[in-house]
C-alpha cells in the first residue's frame, strides 16, 4: 500500500509527485505530536501490519547524517531536498506536504500501484524525448546565429537567452520540470530568533541535481565557453603577475607557498533587476567567490509587506529565476537565496525603522556563511547587490599580504573597503567628484559565529530580546559604535556582525590603484532599474524612504537621481536647486586600468543608456519636462552636437601644423656644453608605482643607449621583484620614508620624513638636491622628471647636444596658445598668493626640467626658497595638487630663474604631448561611440601597430610609431603619454615585448 494525503484531489500520479518521504521518528514528544498521525487501525482500510510482524526497512542515503547539518540545525534535521523512504511489508508510506501535514493517510494496493507507476514512467520518457527534441531544435538555430557573432558575450545575456528558450516551451512542461525538486517554505531548515525566522533554501550546487538545472548548466557551459575563457584566465596563479598586482595596491606579497583565500559574499536582495546591476556584479566575480549569500525578506525596510521575488505564489522557490541567478556567479560558487520572515511590528524598535530592519535581516548572512563552512582565515565581504569589488582587486584580496588579513587580529579596525566609481543609472553617467566607500571586507576571525567569542566578546546592540541580554541591530556607544570601545578592555574588541561590516568605521583607508587616475577598486551600479515604477518604489520603501516618493518626479527624489536625469538630457553639471556640486562624465572619459567587464562592449553600454533615457522620457510624460535653465541648454547643445570626425581631425591638424600656434619670434640661443651621457643623471620619484610602469620608463631609456646615472625614489615597502629589477637595470634607489606628522596641514597630505614641512609634490625638489650632492660622479647634464607618464625614444643628452640645447637651465613650453598661463592651474594660485599677472604666456611644464648640474641645483634652491614663502603665507597654502607648476611658472615669468631658457613646444629634447594627446583621444572616443566600438587602438588597421595615429596628423612616424618633433626627428622624451588614453595600447605592448626596438635602431645605426 502507499499512503497519500487524504485531501489531495486528482490522479494518483500527481499525488506521488507532490509527496516526499518522512524523516525518522523523533523521541521528542513535542515533535511527535506535531507530525502526521500513525497509520489507521485495521478496521479503517484493509489490514494494517501489527507491531510484532517482521518487516524489512530499506533506508535511502540521506544528508541527515552530515555533521554539518546535524550540528547546525539539530540531530533530527535534514536537508529538505534529500530523499528517504521507509518500505514496510505490505505498505509504502509517504509523508504529506504543507497544509496536508495533519491529514490522515490514505491507502492504495500495490497491485494497483504497479500499473500506475509503469504508466508514469512511460509518460515521463515520452515527455522527456519531446522536450529535448524541441530544445535541440531551438539550440541548433541559436548555434547558427552564434557563429556569426564575436565570442565576447556577457554571462547575463546568455542566462537570459537560456531562460527565454525554456519559457518558449509549454508552460505546464516547464512547471513540471521545475516543481519536481522544489520544497515549500515551511519545510526549509530554519533559525528562529526573537525578531523573526530565517529559512535556508538549497544552494546552487545542491540545485544542480535537478534535471532542469542540469539542462541549463550544460547549455550555459557550451554557450559561455568563450566568455569563460576570457574571465577564467586568471584562475591559475602566476607568481610574477600576482606580485605586480599586489604592488599596484601597495600590498606586500606573502612568503612561502602561495594559495588563494576563500571569499564569502553576503547581500540583501529584493526586486533588483538581474538584467541591471546583478549581472554586472556576477560577471566581475565569476568563479571567484566560494559563497554568495542573498537574504530576501517578506517586508520592506519600512515594515510594509512585500511579495517574495524568489518564492512563487505557493511559497516555493521561483526556480527559473533562481537558476538564472545561480548561473551568473559561475559553477565554482555556491549561490543561495535564503528567506527572512519578521515578527516585528512598526511600533517597536529604536526609531531607526528601516536601518534596524536591514541590520537584523543581515544576520542571516552570517548563518549561511557558517552553514557553508566559513573558517577564521576566510574573508567576509558585505555589499549591496549593486556593488562589487573589481575582479582585479578580488584576486588581490585572495593572494596579497594585507595587514588586516594577517592572523591574530585584535578586531578593532579590521575592515578593507573599496574606492568605487559611482555609475548613476547609466554607465555613461559617472559621478566625477564622488567615490563610493563600499563593498567592505573583514577577515573571518573577526566575524560573529566564525571568530572566537572568548577572545572577542559580543557587543551590546540597540534592539534587545525579551531576555534583556541578547541583542540585535547596530552597536551601542561604548560597545563599538563609531569606534567607541570604552566598555572593552584593550585588545579584547568585539566580533563584527554583517551589519557592522557594512556600516561601522574602522580599517584601512579607501584603497585605489597606484596610478595617476587612482583607478577604482570597486563599482557602484546605482539605480540600475528597468522601469520608473521600480525607482519610485525603491525610494518609497528603502531605509531612507521618501514618504511621497510614488507621486514625486525621480529628479526630485535625490541629488543622485537628478545627476542621472541631467546626464540623460545631455547636461553634465548638477541641478540648480541641489546643493551638491557634482558633475558627470562619460564612460570612456574615466581613464585608468579599471572598467566593468560587462560593459566593455559599446552595444551593451548603449543598451543600458537607452533604457535610462526611456525611463526619463516616461517621467517627463507623467510629470512634465525636467526644467532646464538657459545655461544648461547651452551645455546640452554642446554635448549633443559633436564635431564630425573630419571637422575634429581638421582642427587637430591645424594645431599640429601651426595654423593656430603662434610662432615665437625669439630664437633660442645655441649652447654647447659637450655633456656626456655616462656622466649625466636622470632623477625622479617611483614611489608605489607598479613594476610594469617602472619598466616602461627604465627599459625605454636604456634601449636608447643611455648609460648614465638613473636615480629613483621608492617606497620603504617596495616589492622584492621591483628591487631586483632596479638592481639589474642599474638604477640607484633612494628609500623615502614618510613622516608620521606632516606639518603641511592644508589637507591630509603625505610628507617625507626628511622634509615634513613640504607636501610630497614640493619635497621632491630638496630631495633631488640631496641625491645630487650624494652623486659626485653626476657632473654633466641633469634631468628632473616625472616617471609614471613618461617614456623615452632617444638619449636626451645626445639629442640636446645635436640641437645645441645644453643650457644651464631649460624649461619646456606646452602647446600655445591652446594652453597658456591663464589656465586655472597657474592663474588662480599665483593671483591669490602673489597678485602677479602673467598675461597670455605659454604654460611651462614643471614635470620635466633639464640643465647642467650647477643650473639644476640653483633652480632647486630657488624653488625651495619660494616654497618657504608660500608656507608662511595663509593666502599661499592652497589645497591644490600641482601647484608646484604654479610656482615654477611664477618664478620664470617673474625673472627669478637666472639664465633659464624656455624651449618652444615640440622643438627640444622634451615633448609635452598632454593637451593635444587629450584632443586626439576625445576625438577617437566620440567616433568610437558612433560606430559602437571601443576606443582601444581605435586607428589601427590590419594590425599594423606602428600606425596607431592617422597619418594626416603627421604626429608619428608611420614606419615606427615613434612620436616626432616638428623637424621630423623622434622626440627624446615623451611626457604626459597617458593623455592618449588607450590609442597606443597595442604599440606600447609591442614595444615592451620587443624591448623597444626602434629606440635601439638609431643606436645601432
Amino acid at each position: 500500500l502507499v499512503t497519500l494525503p487524504s485531501t489531495t484531489p486528482g490522479p494518483v500520479g500527481r499525488s506521488l509527485a507532490m509527496s516526499s518521504p518522512p524523516s525518522a521518528p523523533s523521541t521528542d514528544p513535542a515533535v511527535r505530536s506535531s507530525r502526521r498521525p500513525d497509520p489507521p487501525a485495521a478496521d479503517d482500510v484493509g489490514t494494517a501490519p501489527s507491531s510484532s510482524s517482521p518487516s524489512l526497512r530499506l533506508r535511502a542515503s540521506s544528508d541527515r547524517s552530515s555533521p554539518q547539518w546535524a550540528n547546525y540545525f539539530g540531530t533530527n534535521a535534514r536537508p529538505p531536498w534529500s530523499t528517504r523512504g521507509n518500505i514496510s511489508r505490505g505498505m509504502v508510506r509517504f509523508k504529506p506536504l504543507g497544509r496536508h501535514r495533519s491529514a490522515g493517510p490514505r491507502y492504495i494496493r500495490l497491485d494497483i500501484l504497479f500499473p500506475l507507476v509503469m504508466i508514469w514512467i512511460i509518460a515521463t520518457i515520452v515527455f522527456t524525448e519531446h522536450f529535448f527534441n524541441q530544445y535541440d531544435t531551438a539550440n541548433q538555430a541559436n548555434s547558427m546565429i552564434r557563429q556569426s557573432r564575436t565570442n565576447r558575450h556577457d554571462i547575463a545575456d546568455q542566462a537570459n537567452s537560456m531562460i527565454g528558450q525554456l519559457q518558449t516551451l509549454k508552460s505546464e512542461n516547464v512547471a513540471t520540470l521545475y516543481k519536481t525538486d522544489v520544497r515549500h517554505l515551511s519545510e526549509l531548515p530554519t533559525v528562529v530568533l526573537s525578531h523573526g525566522t530565517f529559512h535556508f533554501g538549497p544552494d546552487s550546487k545542491s540545485a544542480l541535481a535537478s534535471p532542469a538545472a542540469a539542462l541549463i548548466a550544460s547549455q550555459q557551459e557550451r554557450r559561455a565557453a568563450a566568455t569563460r575563457q576570457r574571465i577564467d584566465d586568471d584562475e591559475e596563479i602566476d607568481i610574477q603577475r600576482e606580485k605586480d598586482r599586489c604592488a599596484s595596491y601597495s600590498f606586500g606579497f606573502p612568503d612561502g607557498p602561495v594559495k588563494r583565500r576563500r571569499l564569502f559574499l553576503g547581500s540583501l536582495i529584493a526586486y533588483e533587476s538581474i538584467e541591471g546591476a546583478i549581472s554586472a556584479v556576477g560577471m566581475e566575480a565569476y568563479n571567484v567567490f566560494h559563497t554568495v549569500a542573498f537574504i530576501e525578506s517578506n517586508s520592506t525596510a519600512n515594515m510594509s509587506p512585500r511579495k517574495w521575488t524568489y518564492l512563487d505564489d505557493d511559497d516555493r522557490p521561483s526556480t527559473p529565476l533562481m537558476h538564472q541567478l545561480y548561473q551568473l556567479f559561475g559553477p565554482k560558487t555556491k549561490v543561495s537565496v535564503d528567506y527572512y520572515t519578521t515578527t516585528r511590528k512598526k511600533s517597536d524598535g529604536t526609531g531607526r525603522l528601516g536601518a534596524l530592519h536591514e541590520a537584523i535581516q543581515r544576520e542571516g548572512i552570517l548563518h549561511r556563511w557558517k552553514l557553508n563552512g566559513m573558517q577564521p582565515d576566510d574573508v567576509a565581504i558585505v555589499s549591496d547587490t549593486d556593488e562589487t569589488f573589481t575582479r582585479d582587486f578580488l584576486r588581490a584580496l585572495q593572494i596579497c599580504d594585507i595587514p588586516n588579513f594577517r592572523p591574530g587580529q585584535d578586531c578593532r579596525e579590521p575592515k578593507v573597503f573599496a574606492s568605487s566609481f559611482i555609475y548613476e543609472s547609466s554607465l555613461d553617467c559617472v559621478n566625477r567628484e564622488r567615490r563610493w566607500h563600499h563593498p567592505d571586507a573583514v577577515l573571518g576571525e573577526c566575524v560573529e559565529l566564525i571568530g572566537d567569542s572568548g577572545l572577542h566578546p559580543l557587543a551590546r546592540r540597540d534592539w534587545t530580546n525579551n531576555d534583556n541580554v541578547t541583542s540585535h541591530g547596530q552597536r551601542l556607544p561604548g560597545w563599538g559604535r563609531h569606534r567607541n570601545y570604552s566598555f572593552f578592555n584593550k585588545n579584547e574588541y568585539p566580533l563584527w556582525s554583517a551589519e557592522d561590516i557594512r556600516t561601522e568605521m574602522g580599517g584601512m583607508a579607501q584603497i585605489s590603484k597606484n596610478d595617476k587616475f587612482r583607478s577604482p577598486t570597486g563599482y557602484h551600479f546605482h539605480n540600475f532599474f528597468q522601469t520608473s515604477e521600480e525607482i519610485h518604489y525603491k525610494y518609497y520603501t528603502y531605509s531612507h524612504s521618501v514618504t511621497a516618493a510614488m507621486e514625486t518626479p525621480i529628479w526630485e527624489l535625490s541629488a543622485d537621481m537628478e545627476l542621472g536625469v541631467r546626464c540623460a538630457k545631455g547636461v553634465r553639471t548638477m541641478g540648480w536647486h541641489s546643493s551638491a556640486k557634482w558633475t558627470s562624465v562619460s564612460f570612456n572619459s574615466t581613464l585608468g586600468s579599471s572598467q566593468p567587464m560587462r560593459y566593455q562592449e559599446m552595444k551593451v553600454l548603449d543598451k543600458r543608456h537607452t533604457v535610462w533615457k526611456n525611463i526619463v522620457a516616461e517621467e517627463e510624460e507623467r510629470f512634465g519636462n525636467y526644467p532646464i535653465k538657459n545655461a544648461d541648454r547651452a551645455t546640452a547643445s554642446q554635448s549633443d552636437n559633436h564635431l564630425t570626425e573630419t571637422e575634429a581631425m581638421k582642427r587637430i591638424i591645424q594645431f599640429l601644423h601651426g595654423e593656430q600656434i603662434e610662432k615665437s619670434e625669439r630664437k633660442v640661443p645655441i649652447m654647447k656644453s659637450n655633456w656626456e651621457s655616462s656622466k649625466s643623471a636622470i632623477l625622479g620619484l617611483a614611489t608605489n608605482l607598479p613594476l610594469w610602469e617602472c619598466r616602461k620608463f627604465v627599459d625605454s631609456l636604456r634601449a636608447t643607449g643611455y648609460s648614465g646615472h638613473l636615480i629613483l625614489g621608492i617606497a620603504p615597502d617596495a616589492p622584492q621583484g621591483l628591487l631586483d629589477y632596479f638592481k639589474e637595470a642599474k638604477v640607484t634607489t633612494k628609500v623615502i620614508e614618510m613622516a608620521s606628522n606632516c606639518t603641511f596641514n592644508v589637507k591630509n597630505w603625505h610628507c617625507p620624513k626628511a622634509y615634513p614641512d613640504y607636501k610630497i609634490t614640493w619635497a621632491r625638489f630638496p630631495m633631488y638636491r640631496d641625491w645630487l650632492n650624494e652623486c659626485p660622479e653626476c657632473t654633466d647634464g641633469i634631468i628632473l622628471t616625472d616617471v609614471r607618464d613618461v617614456y623615452w625614444q632617444r638619449d636626451p643628452f645626445t639629442t640636446a647636444g645635436k640641437l645645441g640645447m645644453e643650457h644651464n637651465l631649460m624649461v619646456f613650453e606646452e602647446i600655445f596658445p591652446a594652453l597658456d598661463t591663464t589656465n586655472w592651474l597657474t592663474k588662480f594660485p599665483v593671483d591669490q598668493c602673489k597678485k602677479f599677472n602673467f598675461g597670455k604666456t605659454p604654460m611651462l611644464c614643471s614635470g620635466s626640467v633639464m640643465g647642467s648640474r650647477e643650473g639644476i641645483i640653483d633652480y632647486v634652491n630657488t624653488m625651495v626658497e619660494e616654497f618657504d614663502v608660500w608656507i608662511k603665507d595663509e593666502n599661499c597654502r592652497i589645497d591644490l595638487v600641482g601647484d608646484d607648476q604654479s610656482v615654477h611658472n611664477y618664478l620664470y615669468y617673474a625673472g627669478k630663474l637666472e639664465g633659464a631658457v624656455a624651449i618652444p613646444y615640440r622643438t627640444g629634447p622634451v615633448h609635452v604631448v598632454g593637451w593635444i594627446a587629450n584632443k586626439m583621444w576625445r576625438t577617437a572616443e566620440e567616433q568610437a561611440k558612433k560606430e559602437n566600438r571601443i576606443a582601444n587602438n581605435f586607428y589601427l588597421h590590419d594590425d599594423i601597430y606602428q600606425e596607431w595615429l592617422p597619418q594626416q596628423y603627421e604626429f608619428i612616424d608611420p614606419e615606427t610609431g615613434l612620436i616626432l618633433n616638428l623637424d621630423g626627428s623622434p622626440s627624446a622624451q615623451v611626457h604626459q603619454v597617458d593623455r592618449f588614453g588607450t590609442l597606443n595600447l597595442r604599440w606600447l605592448q609591442k614595444m615592451r615585448d620587443d624591448d623597444w626596438p626602434y629606440n635601439k635602431e638609431q643606436n645601432n645605426a
